[in-house]
């Protein structure tokens, strides 16, 4: 494949060009106070998006569409100033810079982050009755200092029509969202310090391709190749132009529609065993098709084969009459037995590198050199632990046993450790891995009646990060270092740009909420806003009141996904041209997969046809197509988003969660 823009903007460091290279890779301050500027506002956007309106949902996708719109209009702008004053313009470097930050903010303030935790925050003292006898069976175990419990200024909060500026509401708050803060600042500090240790691993020694970056990265050349190309304009018109007309639709319904959002297969399976299916959904996105087109073809054909492999199972258990079970065939354990087969096929593989990255933490003689890394290999690696023991701690002190809480924040890392790996290597537009984080799996494995009463409270706090993973912050900042200019000052800059990024994102995302919530009324008129708290609640209290003995099946669904990932990874490395990926093994059997398996198979359809009979340069001229795909419907659908904001209607929603 050519290189890309940012690549070839790195090759000005040829001797004859130091004027050339002075502006490439130059980072000013003044970057970093855009992206700050930025993010409140996007913050106050995205809430309003996936909490109070119905929609779009743009951080549930792996291509934030809210941050690729963020960044046309200010390439827009800078392209302006470009035009008078070149010097004063900000560079390709800067430009990825501002996307970087506001991808940080979109995480935070995302569908599966932050405003999870607010939801749990009051929602037990709020919500318990005598009917559910929460307060009898676990409010004695609450950590109240990490709560709120006043009523006053929770009627508020559920009810609406007040103000979160009233100290009487603000006050309480202000204490727990502080203590939480710190708790995501930790968790955040330990995401860039593993990032660091394997940049170098993934970026520089193994080429990975980062495909969820290329969009960004093309559309930030200061030059802007990507906006002359005709075919990509091609790509965009056709997925705006759908967009657009379904918009139209919307508000006028006379306007025919053109269905590309997903439909329900299962009234036309009604007859037994192939029922069992449950919901099955087809669409046609046409920035799934931009995106899946980016991906490597193995991972195409595993994405969608997997899935139908994963209803087949659902079929199989139905007529042999093994879905009596609870959960048969247990989809979630195996899958999540494929994400650690997947970190740990990671450790193997790297484990010389490894070894001598430790060698570096220890201060022993090292053949690794990290004089090119945003932070030394020995501060991140004692910031990793440390970090980890600090997370541990933290969840110690709410009432955890410390082997439990140590298990789940390991099982926690080991996650993000493999959605990142993910992104990296293949970036494929979801990776949601719902219900499948630490207290899931410890409650299946352990079994609830051999985990006392406050420490499945506590447990249940992992809840709000590992519902699922679909707007998960690790991701973005190791994307974040991709980006970067390949010299060690720009990568420190980075760093501590997305580092303020990080801070003043989490405090924005929980001020957001919180604005709308006492406006609107999270109980009254929020989309899902006590619907995450009441899955959360109301499991402890099955976990409480009705005690449950190790799932054996579940552990061994856990024991045969590993294992199986495991040889797909072992014959995939040792024979050329072995369809299967054990990514999609793992990645097709969560929730998201329903929305794109389609869109996926369609992109392995026309890519596979593209390079068998064009080859490798048809291909690459096809890529901007794909490209204007992407942004089209990025661009249009935020576009209605934002139509309906300024004129407070409900508009046409792109993409649901």
């Amino acid at each position: 494949m050519e290189k890309t823009s940012l690549e070839k903007q790195s090759e000005v460091a040829r001797p004859g060009r130091p004027e050339k290279l002075a502006h490439a890779r130059v980072l000013r301050f003044r970057a970093v106070i855009l992206g700050l500027l930025i993010i409140p506002i996007n913050s106050y956007w995205v809430i309003l998006m996936e909490k109070v309106l119905p929609g779009p949902f743009p951080t549930s996708i792996s291509l934030f569409a809210n941050v690729i719109f963020i960044l046309l209009i200010v390439w827009l702008l800078n392209h302006f100033i470009h035009q008078f004053a070149p010097k004063v313009a900000l560079t390709q470097t800067e430009l990825l810079l501002v996307y970087t930050m506001v991808a940080i903010g979109s995480a935070l303030a995302g569908h599966d982050s932050i405003p999870v935790l607010i939801m749990m925050m009051g929602h037990p003292y709020f919500f318990a009755n005598a009917s559910n006898r929460w307060m009898s069976n676990f409010g004695g175990y609450l950590p109240k200092f990490v709560l709120v419990d006043d009523m006053d200024a929770l009627k508020g909060y559920y009810n609406g029509a007040s103000s979160l500026y009233r100290w009487s509401n603000l006050e309480p708050w202000i204490s727990p969202v502080l203590i939480w803060a710190g708790f995501i600042f930790v968790l955040l500090f330990v995401f860039m310090c593993i990032n660091t240790l394997v940049r170098a691993q993934w970026q520089d020694r193994e080429k990975l391709s980062f495909p969820i970056v290329y969009l960004p990265i093309e559309m930030s050349d200061v030059e802007g190749k990507l906006y002359r190309n005709k075919l990509m304009w091609a790509g965009f018109i056709l997925a705006g132009g759908i967009d657009f007309i379904n918009g139209l639709h919307y508000l006028y319904p006379a306007i025919p529609e053109i269905v590309v959002k997903h439909t329900d297969l299962r009234p036309y399976l009604t007859a037994k065993p192939w029922s069992a299916v449950g919901w099955t959904p087809y669409s046609f996105y046409p920035f799934a098709i931009g995106l899946g087109f980016l991906l490597p073809v193995d991972l195409l054909f595993s994405c969608w084969f997997f899935y139908v492999f994963w209803k087949m199972q659902l079929v199989v258990s139905n007529a042999m009459a093994w879905d009596v079970t609870p959960n048969f065939p247990f989809i979630t354990e195996q899958c999540f037995g494929g994400y650690m087969a997947i970190v740990a096929f990671l450790l193997y593989t790297g484990r010389r590198q490894l070894r001598e990255i430790i060698k570096k933490i220890l201060g022993r003689p090292s053949a690794v050199d990290c004089s090119n890394e945003a932070i030394d290999y020995r501060v991140a690696g004692i910031g990793a632990v440390v970090g980890t023991f600090m997370l541990v701690g933290f969840f110690v002190l709410l009432g955890l046993k410390p082997w439990l809480a140590f298990a789940g924040m390991l099982i926690y890392l080991a996650l993000s450790v493999a959605v990142t790996r993910i992104r990296a290597e293949l970036g494929p537009p979801v990776h949601d891995l719902h219900f499948s984080g630490p207290d899931h799996i410890i409650t299946r494995v352990v079994g609830t009646e051999n985990i006392d009463g406050r420490s499945l409270t506590a447990l249940s706090y992992f809840f709000w990060f590992n519902r699922a993973y679909r707007s998960h912050p690790m991701p973005v900042l190791m994307e974040g270092l991709k980006v970067s200019d390949p010299t060690k000052s720009s990568r420190r800059f980075y760093f501590w740009a997305m580092s303020a990024a990080c801070f003043l994102g989490t405090f924005s995302a929980f001020w957001a909420f919180l604005h709308h919530a006492y406006i609107k009324g999270t109980a009254a008129k929020f989309n899902s806003g006590i619907w995450f708290s009441t899955e959360m609640y109301t499991r402890l209290n099955a976990w409480i009141s009705s005690p449950q003995p190790p799932n054996l099946l579940a552990t061994w669904a856990i024991v045969i996904g590993f294992t199986f990932c495991m040889l797909l990874n072992l014959i995939r490395i040792r024979s050329v041209g072995f369809p299967f990926h054990p990514i999609g093994y793992a990645i097709s059997g969560s929730w998201s997969m329903n929305l794109v398996w389609l869109p996926l198979f369609i992109a392995w359809l026309l890519k596979s046809l593209i390079l068998r009979f064009g080859g490798l340069k048809t291909y690459r001229w096809a890529i901007p197509f794909f490209l204007g795909l992407i942004l089209g419907q990025c661009v249009v659908g935020s576009f209605w988003s934002i139509y309906g904001i300024i004129f407070k209607i409900p508009t046409y929603s792109f993409w649901g969660a």
